[in-house]
């Protein structure tokens, strides 16, 4: 087998992917338009962000009350400190046994306002609650708490669905008697945090309007100083998990805004509206992993914020459910992308088994041989060798290749995006091992697999070859090798196999003379 057969078209395949990445990202989301607003830094034509919490200037009754509970998608603690979500640690299955993933972590009493689901008002914010009913039934989870400063009454009511990383929070804010004062609460919520893929994971706000737009920007992008009207859809999301708005029936979220802390982590702050008597809100919450099946179950909006969300997603859906098909009886991702990667190639096969691209190199052998003739013949008469050139093109036509030669790249090039977006930030393969690779969302940790497709491609190389021909493919096989080395062992899994079952399937072609 010629190495130029399939180096040039995997070449080709990754250039092409690389610019379809770039061009059709998964997300990119909308420009703001009248449902955004910038904020000024002073009070004008409107206010600044509130970002400050003044807390309440009230003694402790104690160590704080934390009340922990267990459904069927995690365990969550609550604490009375702040009435808040003190920490949360998701359930999940891998290779037959249950871990847990944290993602929400208790705040230090120096950051107390950092804490997830921590009501502030203006001045004067509660932040010793009292635990007043932990109730469970078949569905859900609900604990009452309530609070209070010189000037309301705080109640919050938080109802955990046991099956579905689902939070709704009821809010009662309640003038004392005798109180005229205007209440301006704001509710805050953490990013996802994961301390363990720090240096990989990737930040970023989620946002619908009222116009049902939908945007997605990274920290980087993200200008800090802007903010939304009556968001519908209001968070935040990382490479695996999502914590967002999805629910405000009673419009609490006048305004919503984004705090950055530490340059790194995001806080979600919806800002409510001035009252002066009593009022109750309710809002719901999705906190849990990309999960497709939750996702959809909760809110299909949020499947917006999966990276496989773009022009392939259907195709990425049938990749990531065949690839879980596979998990459910090889009980390991690595050998579920093997077999995905063997029915890939095995869908492909006809394909391979046409006879174009030999049709394709007689013609071009035939061509060249009769042009050399008449350069040979003509070499002396311009007019003559220009004139029998256009009839050699006009009676032939020029030696490019046809569909048929083309159509197996041209294939795999959206095979190849739509698993690599699965790839590469499906939550399945978070943590999900193989032989020495501990994650196969990360890089070898090691580098085999990369070093191993370098070793494959030397080995192709065919003796007695023009020596600059062999030099380039040499610099071919290391350029894919370091481009390996910074993909995710499950993709680069992927890529190794597909070459070593090409190069195994020309083989029996050749070898059976099948085409």
């Amino acid at each position: 087998m010629n190495m130029r057969d399939w180096i040039i078209p995997a070449g080709f395949a990754f250039l092409s992917v690389m610019a379809l990445h770039y061009f059709f990202p998964g997300n990119k989301g909308h420009e703001e338009a009248e449902s955004s607003f910038v904020a000024p830094k002073e009070r004008r034509e409107y206010r600044p962000l509130n970002l400050e919490v003044d807390f309440f200037d009230a003694k402790s009754s104690g160590t704080p009350k934390v009340t922990d509970l267990e459904t069927q998608w995690g365990y969550l603690s609550f604490s009375t400190d702040g009435a808040s979500l003190e920490s949360v640690d998701y359930k999940r299955e891998s290779n037959g046994s249950i871990k847990t993933i944290r993602t929400v972590f208790p705040a230090t009493d120096v950051a107390r306002e950092n804490r997830c689901f921590l009501l502030a008002l203006q001045e004067k914010t509660p932040f010793y609650y009292q635990l007043l009913s932990a109730q469970e039934n078949d569905m859900s989870h609900e604990l009452t708490y309530v609070g209070d400063n010189d000037d309301c009454v705080v109640q919050k009511i938080f109802i955990i669905d046991k099956k579905r990383p689902k939070i709704d929070l009821l809010v009662d804010i309640a003038p004392k008697s005798g109180k005229h004062v205007a209440l301006e609460p704001r509710i805050f919520f953490p990013a996802p945090h994961m301390p363990d893929i720090r240096d990989t994971d990737v930040i970023s706000s989620v946002v619908i309007d009222q116009t049902d737009a939908f945007a997605k920007k990274t920290v980087g992008q993200l200008d800090v100083m802007r903010g939304w009207f009556k968001p519908t859809l209001f968070g935040t999301d990382s490479r695996y998990f999502v914590n967002a708005l999805i629910n405000d029936n009673d419009h609490f979220a006048q305004r919503a805004y984004y705090k950055l802390e530490d340059r790194t982590r995001l806080f979600s702050i919806l800002e409510g509206p001035t009252i002066e008597r009593t009022t109750a809100w309710r809002l719901s919450f999705y906190c849990g992993p990309k999960d497709l099946k939750d996702l959809v179950a909760v809110d299909a909006r949020l499947e917006k914020t999966l990276e496989y969300s773009g022009i392939l997603s259907s195709l990425s859906k049938l990749m990531l459910y065949l690839l879980n098909w596979f998990y459910k009886y090889l009980r390991n991702y690595g050998l579920a992308i093997i077999a995905l990667t063997l029915l890939i190639q095995i869908l492909l096969l006809p394909l391979s088994l046409r006879n174009d691209e030999e049709k394709f190199k007689k013609k071009q052998a035939e061509y060249a041989r009769e042009l050399a003739y008449i350069e040979q013949r003509f070499k002396g008469n311009p007019e003559q060798l220009t004139a029998e050139r256009a009839e050699l093109i006009k009676r032939n036509g020029l030696p490019f290749p046809g569909l048929g030669c083309l159509l197996p790249i041209l294939l795999q090039i959206p095979l190849f995006i739509a698993l690599r977006n699965v790839l590469v930030s499906a939550f399945e393969l978070y943590q999900a091992p193989m032989a020495w690779i501990p994650d196969l969302s990360l890089r070898d940790p090691y580098y085999i697999l990369p070093l191993l497709l370098v070793l494959f491609m030397l080995l192709q190389d065919e003796k007695g070859g023009d020596p600059q021909q062999r030099m380039t493919k040499m610099m071919m096989a290391f350029v894919f090798g370091a481009i390996t080395a910074s993909l995710s062992a499950g993709l680069t899994l992927y890529i190794l196999l597909g070459q070593l079952f090409g190069f195994i399937k020309a083989r029996v072609i050749k070898r059976y003379k099948m085409v």
